[in-house]
């Protein structure tokens, strides 16, 4: 009988000793209320990019128009000197910001990958939009900067979140 509780309460353990997770399918620990509560703060977060990327690419009047008219004007022309890539790398990063806030809610490990590649794409279009596209003031300014960098860190403090959630096992 002790041996049958030993070996109970090894299965019960979500860390064998190296601290690694040893879950195996269906034996997943339950959802902590916190992931519920960032995965919903992080997919409102994600879909503004994704909105905006999208509202930017079609063009919609009605968005375009809340931009005062010097930067309106000099974004318009910044969008059609775009680049294919850069366009594709803006696209896998708000697009798959917003899948993985969504594979985060599903509980699924998959959720890291998807953040892991939109933090790729990501530095790709900043890499082009500060490092080697036209330098726009109203577009490359301290405060397109800054809101970059608060960008870059919330995909970096999400990743870190995800991760730690898949080694702890509550990721399927």
């Amino acid at each position: 009988p002790r041996l049958a509780l030993a070996s109970q309460a090894a299965t019960l353990d979500p860390q064998n000793e190296a601290g690694q997770t040893d879950a195996k399918a269906g034996d997943y620990m339950k959802t902590p209320w916190h992931l519920w509560v960032l995965g919903v703060v992080m997919l409102v977060w994600f879909a503004f990019g994704a909105f905006d990327y999208t509202m930017s690419h079609l063009r919609s009047p009605w968005y375009l128009a809340m931009i005062p008219e010097p930067m309106r004007s000099d974004l318009l022309a910044y969008l059609d000197t775009y680049p294919a890539w850069a366009t594709a790398a803006w696209a896998v990063g708000v697009w798959f910001a917003v899948l993985g806030a969504v594979l985060l809610l599903a509980r699924s490990r998959l959720c890291v990958p998807a953040l892991m590649l939109a933090l790729l794409g990501f530095l790709a279009n900043s890499a082009y939009t500060y490092l080697i596209g036209p330098k726009t003031p109203a577009l490359t300014g301290t405060g397109s900067m800054l809101f970059s960098a608060v960008i870059l860190v919330s995909l970096l403090l999400c990743i870190a979140y995800v991760r730690r959630l898949n080694f702890k096992g509550i990721l399927r």
